[in-house]
């Protein structure tokens, strides 16, 4: 049986993950400092806490978290992430998913038919881009600057799309600790695109795993909350929250809230694909929150982070020409660095790990055809101080080198 003769269409057609191949293609050179990857650092999980949590679930309430789930997940957990989040949030307008990513799949497949416009920013994340494609979506990015999408382009991309006869399904953004580029979305900037959206009809989905990992500064409303407080009693936007970088991603735990109606064909498209989410993970979390260990532990991460961000943002000072420029994030894991336009950066990530340093090229990050490729991601947070040192000195060595 030759099976590639009976792939469906899409399936031939659809792409892997670009990052996780680059990583692959440096992982048995000697001594090779990445930079490349979107590990939190092991060091932030809270291991005891969580076997000691795990066990007493398990031996507590076995009979129960042993069997079969709910399929928008586990009503305990929802009532301490309504705790949590501080605001009336209703259970019917939440799902628990496995990750984040499962979330953004079935929001999408809740709304996308095959060449439905789904707008995002310009760069957007290699991972959610890699799900739109699987679904036959067409991702037509937005340009940003340091406080998030430029409402002028988002404008005139509308506008376009309109005039093309498109259909335009949603947009998404990450607007806090963004990946990869590291900005978060001014709280001003945040109203005028809410405003706009509701103005065109476009929902919003919100992808937030990052905006708990603030080091520096005050934090933002969320685009949810925002829209809550500011422009009630719309539904326009949904936030997928995650705890893959707060508690662990192996945990595989996260969660969406939004429409009532919205969410109940979420936790059908649920059943569908995983069922269940892995009921032992819920009620761990759920006893987590429940002890009231999370902000003593996010408090911790922020302090562990702090000096390896800060350690990145002196070297790239100290190290990189001037014509070199890079984001100054408050939190999160990314910087984004912008070279001159005639560098690659796809072709520095070939040179660059021959001189043991690597990076994630910037032009993963786009929609395919609407690639830059004079920009690079950086992530700070699985290095020593000592690796971000040398792999910094590496990689401007090596810029200087090229730069004209």
């Amino acid at each position: 049986m030759h099976y590639p003769d009976s792939f469906s269409r899409i399936t031939q057609v659809m792409k892997s993950s670009l990052i996780r191949e680059l990583v692959a293609s440096t992982k048995n050179i000697p001594d090779l400092i990445s930079f490349a990857g979107g590990f939190p650092s092991p060091a932030t999980f809270p291991t005891q806490q969580l076997a000691e949590l795990f066990e007493e679930v398990i031996k507590n309430g076995g009979s129960d978290v042993l069997q079969y789930g709910a399929s928008e997940g586990d009503i305990l957990l929802k009532k301490q992430l309504m705790q949590w989040e501080g605001y009336e949030l209703k259970p019917e307008e939440m799902v628990i998913t496995v990750g984040a990513t499962n979330a953004i799949y079935y929001y999408a497949r809740c709304l996308i038919n095959p060449g439905d416009v789904i707008l995002c920013e310009a760069p957007s994340f290699l991972g959610t881009l890699v799900t739109f494609d699987a679904i036959e979506a067409d991702c037509q990015s937005v340009p940003i600057n340091d406080e998030g999408i430029i409402i002028e382009e988002l404008e005139e991309k509308v506008k376009i799309l309109h005039q093309q006869g498109k259909n335009i399904k949603f947009l998404y953004i990450i607007p806090d600790f963004h990946n990869p580029a590291g900005i978060t979305y001014s709280l001003q900037r945040r109203k005028e695109i809410i405003q706009f959206c509701i103005d065109n009809n476009i929902p919003i989905l919100e992808d937030n795993p990052y905006s708990r990992l603030r080091f520096y500064g005050e934090p933002v409303p969320t685009f949810y909350q925002v829209a809550r407080t500011d422009f009630a009693p719309t539904n326009i936007v949904t936030e997928i929250v995650s705890f893959s970088k707060i508690l662990g991603p192996g945990l595989r735990i996260a969660y969406a809230k939004g429409d009532k109606e919205l969410i109940e064909k979420m936790v059908s498209w649920q059943q569908k694909v995983t069922i269940t989410p892995d009921c032992v993970a819920e009620r761990a979390v759920a006893r987590f929150l429940e002890k009231g260990l999370m902000d003593t532990h996010l408090k911790y991460i922020a302090e562990y982070y702090r000096p390896y961000l800060q350690k990145m943002l002196d070297e790239l000072e100290k190290q990189m020409p001037p014509e070199v420029q890079w984001t100054k994030p408050e939190g999160g894991i990314f910087l984004w660095l912008t070279l001159p336009e005639y560098i690659n950066a796809d072709e520095l990530f070939v040179e660059a790990s021959k001189h043991k340093v690597s990076f994630i090229p910037g032009s993963k990050f786009y929609p395919e055809g609407q690639e830059k490729f004079n920009t690079l991601r950086l992530n700070f947070t699985y290095s020593t101080f000592e690796q971000i040192e040398q792999g910094i000195r590496s990689l401007a060595e090596l810029l200087k080198e090229k730069i004209k």
